[in-house]
């Protein structure tokens, strides 16, 4: 298919345009990942609400590489949620990241120096669909450097910037993954376009584990951006106690207690770990009111929200969004945008990359503003929500982001082992 490219150049603000001819490709991604750290390298006044660029010290990452942020928010003013290069960079080319965009969560200064969040980077070579049987992974090295950077955390109130030498560093992917249930502990009124925090029924991250939300606008008001916890940073191999979640509403209205906002897929990066907390996730059947579109209005359905556990291929498939429509985007507008169709086959999921951004801003997640499917049934996108960092027009055709397309299996085992030990496993 043929689209336009829209990007703008951070150095000086211009915008270049091109044509280009593109089509889903298939991937094969390593088992090994890395997280590289985001440090600004500029001062920036912020305001809640208003997507900032920020320029950060220069990363350069090798050919063959994707990217996605890693979650739990990594500033206490705010979180990431794209990165900008020179251009939009195929994964077959070497990348040089610049600058992030940064959405604040309340007002506040961003210092030089501040470790504004994280990225992970994916390992992968790609071919096409003919070719896919014959895709190794790639024997790719990136640097792991050591530096200064400032942790900013708010605890007891105040926000506080310590002075630490942290570092980059690498983890094993395994692809087991389970489910975790974003529940708000709250009501609340929210507005379109008015980043808020959202209370939400506490859990426990465990250790060696990665979150990732998942995308489809799980509440009909809105996506989860990003949970959070207060107080000092954590690393991957600490354990997470999770309170908060970071909502981003795309319409008006009224978020009630009990109400699932959001999902997250829990990755672990250690086998041993899932092991031990496997039957006490499990176990942890959970009553919740379910929110959602259906023919142009909202309904609300109390369900019993199930954990699963599942595999994810290291085979997927990157698939550009494309917009379906002309829109007008106004600085830190977030918008629902027509894009064409994303028609995912059942036992699959679905996980925005970066860095294929737009000139006019990022999409954030997608959705279809119908009634929500399984992860075993057939799906189709419709529209994304698509974040503003500058006013820019949108035109049909536009690459406005990516997501990559990995197929799943729901493990069965847990459900039998736990079929057959509950009543003995609750009784005592």
């Amino acid at each position: 298919m043929r689209l336009r490219i829209v990007h703008r150049k951070i150095d000086n603000g211009e915008i270049e345009q091109k044509f280009v001819n593109v089509s889903p490709f298939f991937f094969k991604a390593a088992n090994t990942a890395y997280c590289k750290l985001l440090i600004s390298n500029q001062e920036v006044e912020v305001k809640k609400g208003r997507p900032a660029i920020i320029k950060i010290k220069e990363i350069t990452l090798p050919p063959k590489t994707a990217i996605s942020p890693l979650s739990i928010l990594r500033h206490g003013l705010g979180l990431i949620f794209d990165v900008y290069g020179d251009k939009i960079y195929r994964v077959e080319e070497e990348k040089k990241i610049k600058a992030v965009a940064f959405l604040p969560i309340e007002d506040g200064k961003v210092e030089i120096d501040d470790l504004l969040g994280v990225i992970k980077v994916y390992l992968m070579n790609v071919a096409t669909e003919g070719n896919v049987s014959a895709i190794t992974p790639p024997d790719v090295k990136i640097s792991v450097k050591r530096m200064e950077a400032n942790l900013v955390y708010r605890k007891g109130g105040q926000m506080c910037r310590e002075r630490k030498t942290v570092e980059d560093y690498w983890y094993k992917r395994w692809n087991i993954a389970e489910v975790y249930p974003v529940i708000s502990e709250e009501e609340k009124e929210v507005r379109k376009g008015k980043v808020e925090i959202i209370r939400i029924k506490n859990f426990e991250i465990p250790e060696n584990t990665i979150p990732v939300p998942k995308a489809g606008m799980i509440h009909a008001l809105g996506s989860v951006l990003d949970i959070m916890h207060y107080g000092r940073p954590k690393m991957i191999e600490e354990r997470k106690w999770i309170t908060h979640a970071i909502f981003l509403p795309l319409f008006d209205g009224k978020i009630e207690k009990g109400d699932l906002i959001g999902v997250l897929n829990v990755y672990y990066v250690s086998a041993g770990e899932r092991v031990i907390r496997l039957l006490q996730n499990l176990l942890k059947e959970t009553e919740v009111n379910q929110v959602f579109w259906r023919s142009g209005k909202i309904e609300r359905k109390r369900i019993s929200f199930i954990p699963l556990s599942f595999r994810r291929s290291n085979i997927g498939r990157i698939i550009p969004v494309i917009a379906d429509e002309d829109a007008e985007i106004k600085d830190g507008e977030a918008k629902i945008v027509k894009i064409v169709d994303l028609e995912l086959p059942a036992s699959t999921i679905v996980q925005q990359l970066t860095s294929f951004n737009h000139a006019g801003g990022s999409i954030v997640d997608i959705t279809s503003l119908s009634p929500p499917r399984r992860v075993e049934e057939d799906r189709v996108y419709t529209s994304a929500v698509f974040l503003s960092s500058k006013s820019e027009k949108i035109q049909k055709g536009d690459l406005i982001g990516a997501v990559a397309v990995y197929n799943v299996s729901v493990l069965l085992e847990p459900e039998i082992l736990v079929s057959k030990y509950r009543n003995m496993l609750t009784s005592r």
